[in-house]
């Protein structure tokens, strides 16, 4: 997923509609800075799916994907 418009809800693993991944590259959010993506609005029905995203800190997401895959963590 590239960066831009952020994805409906229902396109979020569940790791990234509870803020624990990255919106744009699934990363973990754990033991890495992140910072605030925006809002992923949408619904189903008449359910409400918006919710807060985050996205990999400074650096980015490439960096870090590189990083990990060096270190072997996620």
């Amino acid at each position: 997923m590239t960066r831009g418009t952020l994805p409906h809800p229902r396109n979020l693993t569940h790791r990234q509609y509870t803020g624990w991944a990255c919106v744009w590259c699934g990363t973990s959010l754990m033991d890495v800075k992140a910072r605030p993506a925006g809002r992923a609005v949408g619904s189903i029905g008449a359910v409400v799916m918006d919710v807060d995203v985050y996205e990999c800190a400074a650096g980015g997401c490439a960096e870090l994907r590189a990083e990990n895959e060096q270190t072997g963590t996620n």
